[in-house]
């Protein structure tokens, strides 16, 4: 690779290459997250951080994917596959650590299935990688042709509706179970699962679990707790994502949850704050993910964080965009959860949306999420690394699970340049599919820690770059590889620390 070098000052400060060197955190050893401001996250250093990744959620028993050297594509989230992102830009990736993998029988934890968990997260952590550990889960349940909780957790209502059986009201007549309770596979294709979610029995278990019914809120917070417990000592957690898309709760009986607003604030919101306060019971530093139904589009329902207003700043508006049940754009989706976060002073994170490869026909719009994205300073981790279990939505991206080859065209929107640790505060970020050119400007800290721009060269520089840095005052520069610069990244750092505001100025253009 050749690397040209222009740093152009402003009042024409001289440039110092003889400098002490500055002292970099290793890639392999993540800075923690510590807080949100706005969409930015804030890591120990105090930078702020924006990250680019995908989901890995394994939507059946074992209930995580192969780890094995020798891991078939299909199944695999082995060092290849995390080599691969790594090597494509992703700094963060939404994990499903599945609860009937940690509980399969209730009261009995399986430790070999945190291990293999631990694993992966270790793993992510050498590359460079953070772990969003979400408990995933759409329609509840197997036993309602979903995934999500063990079985002994999902229990419906037993009352006279409900012995009519699944998947009342949707159909007249009930499925015919499996041993386990679970639908013949058959049976569950006749529906997709979202509307699955309107029968009494899923809306009856759903209700359950909210209200404490037979402890099982209880049995979800020691679940969560364990984890935190067992992911406390990694620095690359970016935090816990309680529940993917909650379903409102029992639909059938009280209709009113399906008003927006109505189920955050009658059901989720005293949810999430028994969640939050047993994860902080081990972390009190925890970064609490939360999400709201799915069709809220003007306004979530929610008066405060997960804990309260003193946890604002250590929570995260988890949100998705999809059309529909989204009626409008994601610029739009954007305003409305930055108005949100605003109010509950909490961060935010797009955590899905279509990013899968389909045939070739998704590229434009995931250009757009992420030019929305920069904008916005949003992080998103998008839908989804690659389809393990093909039930309640799937899609494949990055790697063709046939062949394990990397799909050029998924790898040139994966890699855009982008900015993932910024020394101070930006005020706006781009990059210009096209010509290769990534802006980037910033309100400095003051300090010396190094800003830090993600690029892939073969991709986007074929025959090197430029990185030209003009700042109002104080002095940068561009770090070289024998003072501690990596492949794959652009490390500007001030000359001397100092007073806080310089306006900076880093622009990376094609050689």
């Amino acid at each position: 690779m050749r690397l040209s070098i222009t740093v152009a000052l402003a009042i024409s400060l001289t440039v110092l290459l003889g400098v002490t060197a500055i002292d970099i955190p290793p890639q392999s050893v993540p800075t923690r997250i510590v807080s949100t401001k706005g969409p930015l996250f804030v890591d120990e250093l105090g930078r702020s951080r924006i990250f680019r990744g995908t989901n890995v959620v394994y939507k059946g028993a074992p209930w995580h994917p192969d780890i094995s050297p020798d891991a078939l594509p299909r199944w695999s989230f082995n060092q290849d596959d995390i080599d691969i992102l790594a090597s494509h830009g992703v700094t963060a990736i939404r994990l499903g650590i599945m609860w009937p993998g940690v509980e399969p029988v209730r009261g009995q934890y399986n430790y070999t299935y945190l291990e293999v968990m631990k694993t992966i997260v270790q793993r992510c952590s050498n590359a460079g990688i953070y772990v969003l550990l979400d408990f995933h889960q759409d329609g509840l349940s197997e036993k309602f042709c979903g995934e999500g909780v063990p079985l002994w957790a999902a229990q419906p209502a037993q009352s006279p509706l409900n012995l009519l059986g699944f998947p009342v009201p949707i159909e007249a007549r009930p499925y015919k179970l499996q041993e386990n309770g679970v639908p013949t596979p058959e049976d569950c294709a006749k529906h997709y699962y979202d509307k699955l979610q309107f029968t009494y029995a899923a809306g009856t278990a759903y209700q359950r679990l909210y209200d404490n019914h037979d402890g099982l809120r209880d049995s979800f917070a020691n679940y969560w707790k364990l984890v935190a417990q067992t992911f406390f000592p990694f620095k690359n957690i970016l935090g816990y994502d309680l529940i993917n898309e909650p379903w409102a709760g029992n639909v059938v009986s009280n209709p009113g949850l399906l008003v927006p607003g109505i189920a955050d604030r009658m059901n989720l919101q005293g949810f999430y704050d028994v969640i939050a306060t047993a994860i902080r019971s081990v972390d009190p530093n925890a970064m609490i993910f939360f999400e709201s139904v799915t069709w809220d589009n003007f306004v979530v329902g929610f008066d405060h964080a997960p804990g309260g207003t003193q946890y604002a700043s250590k929570s995260v508006l988890s949100f998705h965009h999809y059309q529909p049940p989204q009626l409008f754009n994601l610029n739009a989706t954007f305003v409305e959860r930055s108005l949100d976060m605003l109010r509950l002073q909490s961060g935010g994170m797009l955590t899905e949306f279509e990013m899968g490869w389909k045939k070739g026909e998704n590229i434009e719009y995931i250009r757009d999420v992420s030019r929305l994205a920069d904008k916005f300073f949003f992080s998103y981790t998008g839908w989804e690394y690659t389809d393990y279990i093909p039930i309640t939505g799937t899609n494949n991206g990055l790697r063709d699970p046939e062949t394990g080859l990397v799909r050029p065209d998924m790898a040139e929107v994966y890699s855009r340049t982008y900015a993932t640790a910024i020394a101070g505060i930006p005020l706006s970020m781009s990059s210009e599919d096209k010509t290769g050119l990534f802006t980037l400007t910033f309100f400095s800290d003051g300090t010396s820690n190094p800003t830090e721009i993600r690029v892939n060269s073969p991709r986007h520089y074929p025959s090197g770059y430029s990185v030209a840095v003009q700042s109002t005052s104080a002095a940068f520069r561009v770090l070289q590889p024998n003072e501690g610069a990596k492949d794959g990244f652009i490390h500007v750092v001030r000359e001397q620390a100092g007073r806080a505001g310089a306006k900076v100025t880093v622009t990376v253009s094609r050689a």
